[in-house]
């Protein structure tokens, strides 16, 4: 999903759920998960990739193509592959073994989860029906062969539900020194959404669906409400359906946006953009925040880079430049400049 570039400016009273003067972040009580919308360095990671400690055998290997942990949301299908490959001299057939288990925050409710495999010389993927899967394959010396396994995420996923793949394989005949092992996981994690809304109604939209929130804190964790970007409301929860069905009914809201929003679209939204276009050297100023806060003074310097600008009261009795950020003054009267810009 790409999002539009906010040219107009918010209309008062629209932007927050809270009093601050930037893009904020408001969760229901008892969140399950930390927020992928909190502003702070780096993603959040649902789990680590397990450690693969266990021996391999000097005949047959299993590893993995790209990694052994894959966070997947609600509904969506993805892939994990491995390699199994044999260095005994001759041809031979290693038996492949697949076990899965599944594991929920809520015991008992754990939605099912659906996993196929595509298996060497096949031209289809098999669905795995049962916990526990066996396959014969050929090997050739040095030619390994790729195992991929497809996994559905269940609408009804819950934060932290996973799905595991231990998979095993052993070298037939004699001289088999044991298994090659490997485990593959797939972990639920929380989607960022985009809500439409009338334009001028964002907060009031945002207000009753976090009204709702509290009831099911396991559908909706946070809401951002952009003051910068109008028409649009963002919740991070589990799935799609959830979110929408928590939306029905809600006034003014227009529906989700189809696909996932990337943290790295919302990112610019969460920190408020400090510009000090449109002012000129020699403007009169409003400081509005500040240990001067209320004081008229006069733009003396302005730093594009650092988005700053250097002022003097004009009240003081004795002028004294003063540097503040470019959004803690107001224009009063621009006036004229003389001289260039810092």
């Amino acid at each position: 999903m790409t999002l539009p570039d906010p040219k107009e400016p918010p209309e008062e009273g629209i932007g927050l759920l809270t009093d601050e003067a930037t893009a904020a972040v408001k969760s229901p009580p008892e969140k399950p998960a930390e927020s992928i919308l909190s502003p702070r360095e780096g993603e959040v990671h649902l789990a680590q990739a397990p450690a693969q400690s266990a021996r391999q055998p000097t005949q047959l290997y299993l590893k993995a193509v790209d990694e052994t942990l894959r966070e997947v949301t609600a509904g969506t299908v993805t892939s994990l592959s491995t390699a199994l490959g044999s260095t005994h001299p001759d041809v031979g057939v290693a038996t492949v073994r697949a076990e899965l288990k599944y594991t929920s925050t809520y015991p008992g409710e754990g939605a099912e989860w659906r996993v196929w495999w595509h298996l060497p010389g096949k031209r289809t993927r098999t669905e795995i029906l049962a916990r526990k899967v066996e396959a014969d394959i050929e090997l050739h010396p040095g030619t390994p062969v790729p195992i991929t396994f497809d996994v559905e995420a269940p609408v009804g996923v819950r934060f932290g539900d996973r799905a595991e793949i231990d998979l095993s394989a052993r070298w037939q005949g004699e001289g088999s020194d044991g298994p090659a092992t490997l485990r593959l996981i797939w972990a639920a994690r929380q989607s960022l959404l985009a809500i439409k809304t009338s334009r001028g109604y964002e907060r009031e939209v945002a207000d009753t669906l976090y009204t709702r929130a509290e009831e099911k804190p396991d559908v909706v964790f946070a809401l951002l409400v952009p003051s910068s970007l109008r028409g649009y409301v963002f919740a991070e929860g589990m799935s799609f359906e959830g979110v929408h069905e928590m939306l029905k009914g809600i006034r003014k809201a227009r529906g989700l946006v189809q696909g996932e929003t990337t943290l790295k679209e919302v990112e610019p939204l969460l920190v408020p953009k400090v510009t000090v276009e449109g002012f000129v050297e020699g403007a009169i100023v409003e400081l509005i925040a500040g240990p001067f806060k209320g004081e008229k003074a006069r733009v003396k310097k302005i730093d594009q880079g650092k988005e700053q600008i250097t002022v003097e009261l004009i009240e003081a009795v004795v002028p004294i430049p003063v540097t503040v950020r470019g959004d803690h003054v107001r224009m009063l009267e621009r006036g004229g400049g003389g001289g260039k810009n810092g």
